[in-house]
């Protein structure tokens, strides 16, 4: 019992290492707000600061990474274009624990006039997230 109870363990702890070693993870921001609005965004986490970006219609940011062993991965981001006033969202584009089974190993979000948008693959959907104007 002893035996086959370590020999479990030990599978697990294969799994769980070459799961992590070999699990990339990508996240995509997209600018579709408007033809003549740029979006500014700055992403970061703990150990990576991704820097400022402006994206203009239809633009792209990405970046991928591998979580960590922890599986307590999180790079939050901050959005600003300016309307009729400067709008501003602070938000978490991943969060192991809660997109580890949400948006799996491809997290896209798309940034429009109504609001933030996430991307379910499993429903093969758009979620509507937050509107810049809560």
């Amino acid at each position: 019992m002893a035996i086959a109870m370590t020999r479990t363990l030990q599978l697990l702890l294969i799994t769980t290492l070459v799961h992590v070693a070999h699990g990339k993870i990508r996240v995509q921001i997209t600018n579709l707000i408007g033809y003549n609005d740029d979006m500014n965004i700055t992403c970061r986490s703990s150990d990576d600061n991704l820097g400022q970006h402006v994206l203009s219609y239809g633009q792209s940011m990405e970046w991928k990474f591998k979580p960590n062993f922890a599986k307590t991965t999180l790079f939050y981001c901050n959005a600003k274009w300016c309307a009729d006033a400067m709008l501003k969202i602070d938000f978490n584009a991943y969060e192991y624990m809660k997109d580890h089974y949400g948006c799996g190993s491809d997290c896209q979000w798309l940034f429009t006039i109504d609001g933030v948008y996430t991307y379910d693959s499993k429903n093969d959907s758009w979620d509507f997230r937050f509107s810049w104007y809560s």
